[in-house]
C-alpha cells in the first residue's frame, strides 16, 4: 500500500497542514480543493491513521499526525538536499577537464595555452598531468582527456589536432664558454653533457634528424625548474623553446641553437581518444583550433 503513496501526495499534506484549510491549500497547490481532500484520505487510509482532524474553521493535525508531518518534513528536506548534491556532483563531473603533457622541451606556450582556456572558462576545473607517454589512454599510468604535446612527428589520424611549431634554444651556465655566443651551433655541444626529463631523449633524436649526433644524455625525473638550476650550477646544458627564454633562472642564459645554420624546429600537437564522451573536450579541441591550430 505505502508504494502506491506520491511525492506529490506528501507535499500537499505538508501544505495543507501550513494553511490549515483544504480550501486554501488546494488554491495555493493548483489543485481541485475535492481532488485534494481525497488525496489526503487515500494518505490516511494508505498509512492507516488519521492525520488531520475536520473542524468547521478548517482542518489542523491530530498527535500521530504532527509526528507523521515533522518525520516528513526532515525526510523531505534530505531528499532535497541529496538531489541538490547530485546535480552538484554531476555538473563538477560533466565541467572537468584533464590534460596531459610529455613535458618535452619545457613546453612553456602550451601551459600558455590551458591557462588562457581556464581564463575564457572559469567554470571549468583543469587538471594537468605529466608523464612520459604522449597518449591520452596512458599518459604516466593516469588516464587524461588530451594531450598537448611536443613532437617531432604527426600520427595522421582525425583525432589529432597540429598547433604551434617552435623553435628550439640552448640554455647554458652564464659562466660557460660558449655564454657569450648569440648563436650556438649543434656541433659545439659535442662534448656537453645534455640534461633532458624524462621522456624527451628519443623526441629530442627525432627533433634533430637521423644521422645527427648527440651528446652524452643524462635523464633526469625533475621539473623543468630543478633540471634549468642544474644547468646554472655547471652541471650541463638543456633545451628549451625559444620562447620560454624569460623563464630561465639565475646564473644560467639562453642562447639561439642552430643546426648547419638553420634554427630546429619542434611541432606541438593536442591529441584525444574517439571514445571520450567528456563534454568540455570538444570545447577545449575547438578553442585550440580557433586560437593556435596552424
Amino acid at each position: 500500500m505505502r508504494s502506491s503513496i506520491q511525492l506529490r501526495t506528501l507535499n500537499y499534506a505538508l501544505v495543507v497542514a501550513e494553511e490549515g484549510s483544504f480550501l486554501r491549500a488546494a488554491r495555493r497547490a493548483g489543485i481541485d480543493h475535492t481532488a485534494l481532500s481525497r488525496r489526503i484520505r487515500d494518505l490516511e487510509y494508505a498509512m492507516g491513521t488519521t492525520i488531520f482532524h475536520r473542524h468547521a474553521r478548517g482542518v489542523g493535525p491530530t498527535p500521530a499526525g504532527e509526528r507523521f508531518l515533522n518525520r516528513l518534513r526532515s525526510v523531505l528536506l534530505e531528499l532535497d538536499n541529496t538531489l541538490t548534491l547530485a546535480r552538484t556532483d554531476i555538473k563538477n563531473e560533466q565541467q572537468r577537464l584533464s590534460i596531459g603533457s610529455n613535458g618535452l622541451i619545457l613546453a612553456g606556450r602550451a601551459l600558455d595555452a590551458i591557462i588562457e582556456f581556464g581564463k575564457c572558462h572559469p567554470n571549468v576545473a583543469v587538471s594537468l598531468i605529466e608523464g612520459s607517454h604522449p597518449d591520452p589512454r596512458a599518459l604516466g599510468g593516469i588516464e587524461v582527456d588530451v594531450t598537448v604535446t611536443s613532437s617531432s612527428r604527426s600520427n595522421g589520424g582525425p583525432f589529432e589536432l597540429m598547433l604551434w611549431k617552435d623553435t628550439l634554444a640552448v640554455v647554458v651556465a652564464s659562466n660557460h664558454s660558449l655564454a657569450n655566443c648569440p648563436v650556438i651551433e649543434w656541433s659545439e655541444l659535442g662534448q656537453e653533457t645534455l640534461l633532458v626529463r624524462r621522456g624527451e631523449a628519443f623526441l629530442l633524436a627525432d627533433a634533430v634528424g637521423n644521422g645527427v649526433q648527440l651528446p652524452a644524455i643524462v635523464e633526469h625525473h625533475v621539473s623543468a625548474g630543478i633540471l634549468l638550476r642544474l644547468v646554472g650550477n655547471g652541471l650541463g646544458v638543456a633545451l628549451i623553446h625559444d620562447g620560454d627564454a624569460n623563464g630561465v633562472p639565475e646564473g644560467a642564459v639562453c642562447r639561439k641553437l642552430r643546426i648547419g645554420g638553420k634554427p630546429i624546429q619542434i611541432c606541438n600537437f593536442a591529441r584525444w581518444r574517439p571514445d571520450n564522451a567528456n563534454p568540455v573536450l570538444p570545447i577545449f579541441i575547438a578553442f585550440l583550433r580557433d586560437r593556435y591550430s596552424s
